[in-house]
């Protein structure tokens, strides 16, 4: 029986959760609205099972990271210098800018990108919304680091420090901050990156300083006179897991299969997301969007939402213990039990949004 062995990752799952729900609590003393039920039910699921894929899928960051590192490392860095963890931070995060602004511009990698935007919400819940295929191409992106030998022990510990710094800024709670506005990745400037309303699209692709996008001009204030309208301007309608993380990749296969030449095909997966064929390839404005029925939303079944409840303290259970106990199994056996935690959202979250449009047949 392989023994538990407590982490900080481990940590982060239950603190992660209880965020989530103090922020309820906190939303709900002001009488502030920034909670759906199902729909941050399914944000955690999402985070959950993310948690499975990526904890196997990150073995091959981190490895890559190393080879790289031992074999092309340039120079020697003090671990007990400041200036390394400074400076790591700095320029893991101005990687970070191209990874996040690549997964916006690049379509095959929005089709990993877009499952964290899929949420018509904007809370701490969305933040947990993350992808499950997005680990086969972002260490790419932070290969410099290693060319110049920072030693993956700083890497795996500033790569962790700007991923919780993007949780909380992922909340409706928070006014402009001031000067911070200018330096940092806040709240306020973070909501216009996850509005779909026309001046929010392809904006503030930081992680802890939004200096880079002020940069490379893509940095766009917040709006008073604009109310942000989160999410994607083609909603998902659908509470599955599963689907949140394939739903792009499936339409993109069709449309490449549509075209007629193999330049259009490629262009299908490497060309921005409103790249079409015949030309017009600027993004549709949302005014000219259909308009959406909220209905699927808003009529969740009661049963559905305790069955979310259920499965949703159930999978975090399992993906604690699984945390706990997967570097005393094998590869093989890991691999398993990440395709199982997917299977199970698969099938749990198909009966969840069929359930759902049942309720609207009647």
């Amino acid at each position: 029986m392989p023994e538990f062995v407590l982490s900080p990752n481990i940590l982060v799952v239950p603190i992660l959760i209880s965020l989530v729900i103090v922020e309820l609590v906190i939303s709900k003393a002001m009488g502030r609205s920034v909670y759906n039920f199902q729909d941050s039910i399914t944000s955690i699921n999402i985070g959950i099972m993310s948690q499975f894929v990526n904890a196997t899928g990150a073995v091959i960051s981190a490895f890559m990271y190393a080879v790289i590192e031992m074999k092309y490392g340039t120079f020697e860095w003090d671990m007990t210098n400041p200036f390394t963890w400074i400076f790591a931070l700095l320029l893991y995060d101005f990687l970070y800018y191209w990874v996040h602004r690549t997964g916006h511009e690049v379509n095959m990698f929005w089709a990993s990108h877009i499952t964290h935007h899929s949420s018509d919400e904007f809370n701490l819940s969305t933040a947990l919304r993350q992808a499950s295929t997005g680990f086969y191409f972002k260490w790419i992106f932070y290969m410099p680091l290693a060319v110049l030998g920072i030693p993956v022990q700083v890497f795996v510990v500033v790569g962790l420090i700007d991923l919780l710094y993007q949780v909380w800024v992922h909340t409706r709670l928070v006014g402009r901050l001031g000067w911070i506005e200018y330096v940092l990745v806040t709240p306020s400037n973070h909501r216009v990156h996850h509005g779909k309303n026309d001046y929010c699209i392809d904006k503030n692709y930081g992680g802890v300083f939004c200096v880079w996008d002020r940069m490379f001009g893509t940095y766009a204030d917040e709006r008073a006179e604009e109310p942000i309208v989160y999410g994607l301007k083609k909603k998902l309608n659908s509470w599955n897991p599963v689907w949140s993380n394939l739903h792009y990749w499936v339409s993109m296969f069709k449309k490449a299969g549509q075209q007629d030449n193999w330049g259009d095909k490629l262009m299908c997966f490497f060309a921005p997301p409103a790249w079409s064929p015949d030309g017009n390839s600027a993004p549709k404005p949302l005014a000219e969007m259909p308009v959406t029925d909220e209905i699927f939303v808003e009529k969740t079944p009661l049963s559905i939402k305790l069955s979310g409840l259920m499965m949703t303290i159930v999978s975090a259970v399992v993906l604690v213990l699984y945390l706990g106990t997967k570097q005393q199994l094998p590869g093989m056996v890991q691999v398993a039990c990440a395709a199982a935690a997917v299977c199970t959202f698969a099938l749990v979250g198909y009966f969840w949004t069929q359930g759902n449009r049942k309720e609207l047949e009647r």
